[in-house]
């Protein structure tokens, strides 16, 4: 268990148990340890968050504490996800948290950007912050992706749009309910149902629910994106496609003169006069060129070639 004092700095506190000490303060520990201790908290042991398997953040407001689950998405295209859980009584926040992903948040926050000095509520805050800290600049990166793909949609150099945009629309819907579920928490710490927040606790925790919104209205713009980009693309394939049929058409007009000739002369009729004339095969030959030209002629005026 690591119990850090709200008070200048972050630092790991020579304090032994959360008993020990009357003023705000921040405590981590694993699953075991919180169990081993919920009844020093008037808790059961069932409403301890199950957080490991969670796929989402909630809050939930009992009685006595807030508790909440955090299931934080990772920025890479992997999707995988950080699992915690906090419960909050006036003056103590107590983590849950069986890696170490809490206790690295907060020595960035202490390194970065930690306030000093101010109550367990803005250290929530501060807290809640760092988590989103490097969001905007991963969904920048997913836009300069978007970006990438279409202008190769456009050379005509891009073979496996589909496979790319089936992983990337899931991925931009992860972070779109991701923060949809920030949001709801937000609000409900905003909602402060058991007073355990000051009115400048509140506004700090409304700060972040627009933060989170903003992620969130960029998420949705990704996902309206890429839809395009789809729309794109298949009129990019589309257009090569009419290439290709306009190609055999043409052909096709070209040949069929020549095979209606050939088709003719193929009957092998006795009492065909070009079969036995001296100049029948070259003027064969001839017309079938003549009537070739004259095709040509005629497309290029159409525009067709």
């Amino acid at each position: 268990m690591i119990i850090y004092k709200v008070e200048e700095n972050l630092e790991p506190s020579v304090v032994d148990t959360v008993e020990d000490y009357t003023g705000d303060l921040v405590a981590i520990m694993s699953t075991q340890e919180a169990k081993q201790k919920s009844e020093l908290y008037n808790i059961t042991k069932e409403s301890i968050p199950k957080f490991k398997d969670a796929n989402f953040c909630k809050a939930t407001v009992h009685t006595d504490f807030l508790s909440a689950t955090f299931s934080i998405l990772s920025k890479d295209q992997n999707i995988s996800k950080n699992n915690f859980a906090f419960i909050y009584f006036p003056g103590k926040l107590i983590f849950i948290d069986d890696e170490d992903h809490v206790a690295t948040y907060i020595k960035k926050m202490n390194k970065d950007k930690y306030h000093g000095g101010i109550k367990i509520g803005r250290f929530l805050y501060d807290f809640l912050e760092i988590i989103i800290e490097s969001d905007l600049r991963y969904i920048e990166e997913m836009a300069n992706r978007l970006t990438k793909i279409e202008s190769a949609i456009i050379r005509g150099v891009f073979s496996e749009f589909n496979k790319f945009m089936f992983k990337f629309k899931k991925e931009i819907l992860s972070f779109y309910r991701y923060y949809t579920q920030l949001s709801d928490l937000s609000d409900e710490l905003q909602e402060n149902e058991n007073g355990f927040f000051s009115d400048e606790d509140i506004e700090y925790f409304g700060k972040f629910s627009k933060r989170v919104e903003k992620l969130r209205d960029e998420a949705r713009f990704l996902r309206e994106t890429s839809n395009q980009l789809r729309d794109v693309y298949h009129s990019s394939v589309d257009s090569k496609n009419n290439e290709v049929m306009k190609f055999l058409t043409v052909v096709t007009t070209l040949v069929t003169p020549l095979t209606i000739c050939s088709s003719w002369y193929g009957m092998n009729f006795v009492y065909m006069p070009e079969l036995a004339h001296p100049f029948g095969y070259k003027g064969v030959i001839i017309f079938n060129i003549v009537v070739l030209v004259i095709c040509t002629i005629i497309l290029k005026k159409k525009k067709l070639l």
